[in-house]
């Protein structure tokens, strides 16, 4: 079972064994810059339940909470700006160059 969230497809589908559903998810996210690639990750065994559904629906939800921590970081920059003059900041997401300002350093 796939959905979309945040811009990541995840995929719910749980493993089945011993007669029960082991949720788990895998989370992919395009680069929308072909030379950065996908990123990747995976929660396996989560949890196990007696139905189908409710393996999914744990794994979703899972998937939802890593992704919002995710984006909840902050992102750590430097700045130049067109007369060479530094500062920095922290923001929750990513900026870019524009308005006179050139990043020079980016963490999260």
């Amino acid at each position: 079972m796939q959905y979309e969230y945040g811009g990541w497809t995840i995929d719910a589908t749980p493993d089945f064994s011993l007669g029960k559903f082991f949720a788990r998810a895998t989370l992919t996210r395009a680069s929308p810059d072909p030379e950065a690639g996908t990123k990747m990750h995976e929660g396996r065994d989560l949890a196990w339940f007696d139905s189908e559904s409710e393996a999914i629906e744990f794994a979703r939800q899972w998937a939802i909470t890593w992704i919002d921590d995710q984006s909840a970081r902050q992102w750590a920059v430097a700045w130049v700006d067109n007369r060479g003059i530094s500062s920095a900041g922290t923001y929750t997401e990513p900026p870019t160059s524009g308005n006179g300002l050139r990043v020079e350093a980016l963490t999260k």
